[in-house]
Formats: C-alpha cells, structure tokens, sequence
C-alpha cells in the first residue's frame, strides 16, 4: 500500500508541475522568500544554541535551575531546557533538543513522546516580531499571541503528564559518548542547526508551491493554508483583515509543514502521530480560547490592524524579543561555569 501510494503521489506530482509550472514556481520562490525573511534569522540563533546546550551539557544546570517545572510536567531535570528552549525558540527548537536528549540516554521514549504534546510552540520572535510588528503592525498582537502559546502549552504540559510510564528505561549510554569540549560542541551544533534549517526551507518551499497551485485552480484555500504552513496562514489571515482568535488558531496548529520536519526529526523514537495531532488541535483551540479572552480586555487596541507596506520593522536574528531570549540564556549558561564544571574550554 506505501509503495502504491507512493507511486501515486509522484505521478500526480509531475502531472501538477506540468499543468501549473508557473503556479508552481511562483510558490517556491514565496516559500524561499518567507524563509529567508522570517524563518531563518529568527530560529536559526536558537536551534544552534539548543544544541549547543545539550551537546556541551549546559542542560544539566538549567534543570537544576528550574526543577520544580519538570515536577509539575512529571519530567527528569534533564527535559526542562527542552522545555524552556522550546517555548522560546518556537518550533521545532523544542523537537531538535527531544532528539538530542534521547540520543544521549537523558530521557525515554515515553518521556520524548508526552514532550513533544507541548514542546511545539510559535516562538517570541515569530509571534511578537513578523506577526506582531510586520503582519499586524501591532506589538501588542504579537504579545498576546506569544502569552495564549505559553498558557496553553503549560496547560497540556500538566495534562501530559497523565501519560507517564514508570516501567520505561532510559537508554544506556557510554561516558565516553557525553564527552566533548566546548569548540567540537559549538561546531556541531552550528552543523546541527544549518541541517534543520535546510530541511524547513525545502518544506516551506514545497508547502508553498502546493498551497500556490490550490489558489491558482479558484479553490478557496483559506482553511487549506491554515493546516498547511503557519506563516502563510498568519500572512493570509491577518491579510484580509481576520480576528487575531484566527491566528491564535493557525500558530497554535503550527500547520503540517511544522509536523513534518518534526516526525523527521524523531523518525528514531515510536510516537504516536495520531495523539500527536490530537494535542495539536488541543493547543490551536486552546490557544484561540486564551487569545479571544484576551482580546476582550483589549479589544480596540488589539484587534485594529494597521497593514502598511512601509513597516519599518524587520525580522532579523537582533531583534529586542531574540536578542533578549539570548541574553537569558547565555546568562544561564555563564553562571553554570564554576570549578565543579566539566567543561573544557580548550
């Protein structure tokens, strides 16, 4: 059935790029053109420095920093910079440091699994900076946004939890394997981060050119893009003009371009895809809830879209929101440097 599907989809899809090459084209170039604006400066910083954290061992002193969270998600010390990078990182930082942990024996499968119900999060810099500042032409916007993202995903942190399984081991790994000092961890991981952006710039790209052939067949393809890939659903949505509950919506999908990458990512370790798309939906709604309440409190400000091609904002790896995420988290890093550290610097 896979290989008839298979042959399926490729016959279909020279036929599409035959009947629609310019539609096809002109997606691609959207896509390229969205992930190089949007995506690239503002996950790129975060997916090195997450796997600069787990490779160089930093995670060990972040949870001890904040333990009491991975209590409440029922999770070992070691999860809880997944945790936090993830919420600050935006997607998929949060499914990149589930992969790292487990390859390294930090956490189980059962572990990984009930992480990436709510380790899949729009991060500040997507939300508050392109969405916010450039999209709506309002900050605020993106604020609420990012805070509906954090609420909902704490929430389905919690309830994650229920699916805790004690008889899971961890896997076994060699000292020798965890050993590696401070420039091969950086090196790797700047290799580690320019793979993942590779592999979301070629996604977007094909997500694009399918969403761009949709419209060019007259279908309505509103409600196709908001599953598809967040950023043209929040492009489209606050385009014409939609409730800020909407984009809420979309970005707490995170659309199946997102999906992909992250089963890719964690091709390894058995999760359940089903499951996995029921918290997603969990979290859109959820996150859609939090945002409307919101917004009845600042309904004129919040919902007031100022669209000018004349923004001056710019999305780019310097921005206040990434800047100062990188600020906490080199700070955290600089203050785990003790004696007792293992690190070797040279």
């Amino acid at each position: 059935m896979k290989k008839i599907v298979s042959v399926f989809v490729s016959v279909f899809g020279i036929a599409v790029l035959i009947a629609f090459p310019k539609a096809v084209s002109e997606g691609i170039i959207t896509g390229l053109e969205n992930s190089v604006n949007l995506l690239v400066p503002s996950l790129f910083p975060f997916m090195v420095l997450s796997s600069f954290m787990i490779r160089s061992n930093a995670y060990e002193y972040i949870g001890k920093i904040f333990f009491p969270v991975a209590k409440i998600f029922r999770l070992p010390e070691s999860a809880v910079s997944a945790v936090v990078l993830s919420f600050i990182g935006g997607f998929p930082v949060g499914a990149k440091c589930v992969k790292l942990l487990y390859e390294n024996g930090k956490i189980n499968e059962n572990e990984a699994e009930r992480m990436m119900y709510f380790c899949v999060c729009s991060g500040p810099a997507f939300l508050i900076t392109a969405v916010g500042a450039m999209m709506t032409g309002n900050v605020m916007s993106g604020v609420i946004l990012y805070v509906s993202q954090i609420i909902s995903g704490l929430i389905l942190g919690i309830i994650s939890g229920f699916f805790r399984k004690d008889d899971t081991e961890r896997k076994a790994v060699s000292v020798s394997e965890n050993k590696t000092d401070m420039i091969n961890a950086f090196i790797d991981s700047s290799a580690d981060g320019a793979r993942a952006i590779i592999e979301l710039t070629g996604l977007v790209a094909v997500f694009s050119a399918v969403m761009n052939v949709i419209s060019s067949m007259g279908a309505d393809s509103k409600i196709i893009v908001m599953f598809l890939e967040v950023t043209a659903a929040c492009k489209n949505i606050t385009g014409t003009g939609g409730a800020l509950w909407l984009v809420s919506l979309a970005a707490g999908y995170g659309g199946m371009c997102v999906h992909f990458q992250i089963f890719n990512l964690l091709k390894d370790i058995k999760i359940s895809r089903l499951r996995f798309e029921v918290f997603r939906l969990a979290n859109a709604f959820l996150s859609c809830l939090i945002t409307y309440l919101i917004c009845m409190f600042f309904d004129t400000t919040v919902q007031t879209f100022a669209i000018s091609e004349n923004t001056n904002a710019e999305i780019t790896s310097t921005s206040i929101v990434g800047a100062f995420s990188l600020v906490i988290m080199s700070g955290i890093f600089l203050l785990s440097l003790s004696k007792k550290n293992k690190f070797k610097i040279f």
